[in-house]
């Protein structure tokens, strides 16, 4: 009889230790959602504002707001991006802060930004990131012509 008994507890305290189990497992799931939508979110405001600096161009007025609006979008950046994305956003920073007006390289920034999308689709999708990273993919920008 006591053998019935333990074998029954055993089995409650199984199910018990499995939904358990399955519980956390979920909420760590939806937890680490969360936080990539937030962080989806986040790389796509930073990367709109890169192009609002670019697009301004020579427009004074558009330049100043494009710049206000990266740093706001930068106070984000810095709360919620992993420590490669935020290695390659101070990397762009120091590019878009050295350079002159002659002196502008396109393709340093394209680089840069490129280095940006794969160390953040790194952190949101590691696989369809190592797959486009072993094509060799590259994520094209606009550029407009400098005047």
């Amino acid at each position: 009889m006591i053998e019935y008994w333990t074998m029954v507890i055993a089995g409650v305290v199984a199910v018990a230790a499995i939904t358990s189990c399955a519980y956390l497992y979920a909420k760590s799931r939806e937890l680490r959602l969360v936080q990539n939508r937030q962080k989806l979110k986040v790389y796509n405001d930073f990367l709109c504002a890169v192009t609002r600096l670019t697009v301004a161009g020579g427009d004074a007025y558009a330049l100043s707001q494009a710049k206000r609006n990266l740093a706001f979008v930068l106070n984000r950046v810095n709360l919620v991006a992993g420590p490669e994305v935020l290695g390659h956003v101070n990397e762009l920073l120091d590019f878009l802060n050295e350079t002159r007006e002659g002196d502008y390289d396109v393709l340093k920034e394209k680089n840069i930004l490129n280095a940006i999308v794969q160390a953040a689709r790194r952190e949101l999708d590691p696989e369809s990131a190592r797959a486009l990273e072993e094509a060799q993919f590259r994520y094209r920008f606009y550029n407009p012509p400098r005047t």
